[in-house]
């Protein structure tokens, strides 16, 4: 007969106790279960003595990934982007993902945090398409956060007037202006461009110009 007896005093005098824990992974549901926990009550240690948790957690933590990457793929074919482009940007073998969203394959811990990224930076995507050029990422990047900038100023239930559309369509001439120039050499100036595309949108009521700035 297996005693079960404390790791700490080697008492057998141990209680079992059961209680509910959440787990939670990103893009994926949280999920609550039901965990034993043991008590000495010889010395008053405490924990899982017998690891009797530990492949229910593991098993848990398993799905909610899974349920992640489904979700995310679910989300990229709403939004229209394509899988095989995707692959193709990334150099996946073909069919990578839909072998990941039907659960054919499991993704590895790297493929896991490659997906999440790609949903929360999906202009990602382009600097893969762009061989990962420094001077092209660094402008997509920008890019990027200067039309989220400009958007921000004006609240989700505001409806924007002409002259502030306007405004917008001439900020993002300006920064097509930009493009032209062969390369973003300095992080200091990228930021100074943004600062100044900032400075243009702070009154949303007064249309303000936007004024050159040097790049390197």
């Amino acid at each position: 007969m297996n005693i079960k007896r404390c790791p700490e005093c080697g008492s057998e005098a141990i209680i079992e106790n059961k209680r509910n824990i959440s787990i939670k992974e990103p893009f994926a549901d949280e999920v609550n279960i039901e965990i034993k926990q043991n008590v000495c009550a010889s010395c008053g240690s405490q924990g899982d003595f017998f690891d009797q948790n530990e492949t229910l957690i593991e098993e848990t933590i398993k799905n909610l990934k899974q349920k992640s990457i489904k979700n995310i793929l679910n989300d990229f074919t709403d939004n229209k982007m394509s899988m095989s482009s995707i692959e193709r940007a990334l150099e996946m073998p073909q069919r990578t993902l839909t072998k990941w969203k039907n659960s054919t394959n499991y993704p590895s811990s790297a493929g896991i945090a490659l997906m999440r990224f790609i949903k929360l930076f999906p202009w990602l995507l382009e600097v893969a398409e762009n061989k990962y050029n420094y001077n092209e990422a660094q402008k997509i990047h920008i890019n990027t956060a200067i039309e989220k900038l400009l958007l921000k100023r004006y609240s989700d239930t505001e409806i924007l007037s002409e002259r502030h559309i306007a405004h917008i369509t001439k900020a993002e001439k300006e920064i097509k202006d930009y493009e032209d120039l062969k390369s973003i050499n300095q992080d200091t100036n990228s930021m100074e461009i943004l600062k100044e595309l900032y400075r243009s949108t702070v009154d949303k009521d007064k249309v303000m110009p936007i004024e050159p700035v040097a790049v390197a």
